[in-house]
């Protein structure tokens, strides 16, 4: 009789590791419990530090959860970064920065191969320095607040969180909302702002603006220059504008109060209501609206279907609705 000595040994290596699995298995809640219970519910500081810089022209921060600011200073030449970090754990997050020619770059690290699914952390980045700054700056579920800055352009984008911003003179300032909030007070130059699900606030701004928009809220108050927008399933609110330009909203609604027509203002809405009350005089247009199942108001002029105003003017505003209303009166 022969024994299958290398069967048995199968046999009990296989019996082993299904030991050593279940094993593993009974061990890994309360190692996650453990772990988990290491996390205080309190917040503590985990790092804090300062640093100063000269000959930086442009500063780079995904900032995450944190609070970003920028604070301009006329004749100020040194640029100043501060930097406080609160967590309940000490290990997942950290701030780094990188110098690299004259751009900063500063950025929240999250150190994904520890596991601590409910660590929390809050703090601020915060910088001073020269009016004179390229700022490209980034924020999830953080804050944005940028003040007094004058360069040819700026980059500014939050996910669910906020942009403040006041006093900048930027020709070319683009902006990127999602399902958060920004509010722009005193800009000077053009604004190209994307947003979704969120609401922004542009007062007094003095150049070109270009929104779009879906499912948001837009307000504009007091604004000194060309408005172009796209609304889908949202609103746009505008007061005190000096040109309306081409705007198309979809299942969404445009309201002015006080603002001007011009010789780019172009009317689109489908499924959506477009009104305005301008100061403009309707006699320097010639009005060119075609409606579907929807109506269109010039003045006292009413009509479901097309609606041709000639007068003699040099400049046209063409319009269409679908199954909306345009309404444009003095």
């Amino acid at each position: 009789m022969k024994l299958n000595f290398l069967g048995a040994g199968n046999d009990q290596h296989k019996y082993f590791v299904k030991k050593l699995q279940n094993f593993q298995w009974a061990f890994l809640p309360g190692m996650l419990l453990f772990m988990s219970s290491c996390l205080s519910d309190d917040l503590s500081l985990v790092s804090e530090f300062q640093e100063d810089f000269q000959g930086v022209t442009k500063i780079e921060v995904d900032g995450g959860f944190l609070e970003v600011q920028y604070v301009g200073e006329s004749g100020r030449q040194t640029l100043s970064l501060d930097v406080q970090l609160r967590s309940n754990s000490s290990r997942k997050f950290e701030v780094e920065y990188r110098l690299v020619g004259s751009t900063l770059r500063v950025f929240l690290e999250t150190n994904n191969r520890l596991f601590s699914g409910s660590a929390r952390g809050e703090g601020v980045i915060l910088f001073t320095g020269p009016r004179s700054m390229l700022l490209d700056l980034e924020a999830g579920s953080g804050k944005i607040t940028v003040k007094n800055v004058v360069h040819p352009s700026a980059s500014l984008q939050v996910d669910s969180g906020e942009i403040i911003a006041q006093n900048l003179a930027i020709p070319r300032l683009q902006l990127n909302i999602n399902a958060g909030r920004g509010i722009f007070e005193d800009i000077l130059g053009g604004i190209e702002a994307d947003l979704t699900s969120g609401k922004i606030e542009l007062l007094r701004v003095e150049g070109d603006v270009q929104v779009e928009a879906s499912s948001g809220e837009v307000i504009v108050k007091d604004h000194n220059g060309i408005l172009n927008a796209t609304v889908s399933s949202g609103k746009i609110e505008m007061n005190n504008v000096k040109a309306i330009g081409n705007v198309t909203v979809s299942s969404g609604q445009l309201f002015a109060t006080n603002s001007g027509l011009s010789p780019q203002t172009a009317l689109k809405a489908s499924s959506g209501n477009i009104y305005i009350q301008t100061f403009s005089n309707l006699r320097d247009f010639n009005f060119n609206i075609t409606t579907g199942s929807g109506s269109a108001r010039v003045g006292d002029a009413v009509s479901s279907g097309a609606l041709n105003i000639n007068n003699g003017a040099a400049n046209t505003i063409r319009g269409e609705v679908t199954s909306g209303k345009i309404e444009i009166v003095n």
